[in-house]
């Protein structure tokens, strides 16, 4: 198993993106604003305390002056994140689109050797890393077309395409100044729910009889009929893993995990089966001393909706 520490996307690491940020019109304190009336906030020249790149809904009418970015819900709530950031909010299931694909350079500044990609639909993904000095040290296309289910020549030609909806890319070259730039292509739309980068961290070897799920908050009502009303909602996903440790390992391996308790990060299992991957949290972990060389570790993780 291993982990990725993810890293805080800012305006200074976005360096580029072919993504447009026009969503909304701005928000300006000197603007009135009628209930139901949508605005973003993408910079401070309007009067925002704080550059949010978030879309917010006027609460009442007559809204002059009231700063949604730090407003407690009276005059807006928010929506959701810009197109443009939805896929570095923490949020998986709001996806920044573009038709034809869309492209984003990030810059962070410091070493980086991993990258994932979650809730993601399009048909390739391009990573390509450029230092200033060395110029390109790392470029990898990765098609997202899965194999999943696929046994034999019959499933091959007639069961419907499938694609994969995540990616981690894993060993990049530890360059601190180097430029990544990842391109998600499609002929259609291409959708992202999460683009996160960070640092590697091997926890150990993933154990079979792993269990994988997900929390559903949909919502199903019964009538006095006996009739089932869903209301679709959110999931996440979950798991309950036990690795195994080298025990000389352990105190490396506790001071990560507790490094991580407020951090969401990349959980991959298993690099090379499709679907184990998970973005979030883990809810706890356990660290068992249980035996001179090796040991055990169980930890529980759950998805970021």
């Amino acid at each position: 198993m291993k982990v990725i520490k993810s890293t805080t996307i800012t305006e200074a690491i976005l360096t580029a993106t072919d993504v447009p940020e026009t969503d909304e019109a701005e928000w300006s304190s000197a603007t009135t604003y009628a209930d139901g009336a949508l605005v973003m906030v993408t910079g401070t020249g309007g009067g925002a305390a704080s550059a949010t790149h978030e879309i917010y809904e006027s609460q009442q009418g007559s809204n002059t002056g009231n700063d949604p970015t730090i407003d407690d819900g009276t005059y807006w709530t928010r929506v959701s994140s810009t197109n443009r950031w939805k896929m570095f909010n923490d949020i998986v299931q709001e996806q920044t689109e573009q038709a034809g694909g869309l492209e984003v350079e990030l810059t962070p500044a410091a070493v980086t050797t991993a990258l994932a990609a979650v809730n993601v639909d399009c048909a390739d993904i391009d990573v390509v890393m450029v230092d200033p000095v060395e110029g390109t040290v790392f470029s990898q296309n990765y098609p997202m077309t899965s194999y999943s289910g696929i046994t034999n020549w019959y499933d091959y030609f007639f069961e419907a395409i499938v694609r994969k909806n995540e990616l981690a890319v894993i060993g990049l070259p530890p360059y601190s100044s180097a430029t990544i730039t990842v391109t998600f292509n499609d002929a259609g739309t291409a959708k992202v729910g999460a683009l996160v980068i960070g640092t590697a961290a091997t926890i150990g070897d993933s154990q079979y009889g792993a269990s994988f799920g997900i929390i559903d908050y949909s919502t199903k009502n019964v009538d006095a009929q006996g009739r089932t009303t869903i209301t679709a909602g959110a999931y996440a996903d979950e798991a309950d893993i036990d690795v195994i440790i080298e025990t000389s390992r352990f105190a490396q391996v506790k001071s990560v995990l507790t490094d991580l308790r407020t951090t969401p990060s990349v959980w991959v299992p298993e690099e090379n089966t499709d679907g184990t991957i998970i973005y979030g949290y883990y809810r706890e972990f356990d660290v068992i001393l249980s035996g001179p060389v090796v040991s055990l570790c169980s930890i529980q993780i759950e998805g970021l909706t």
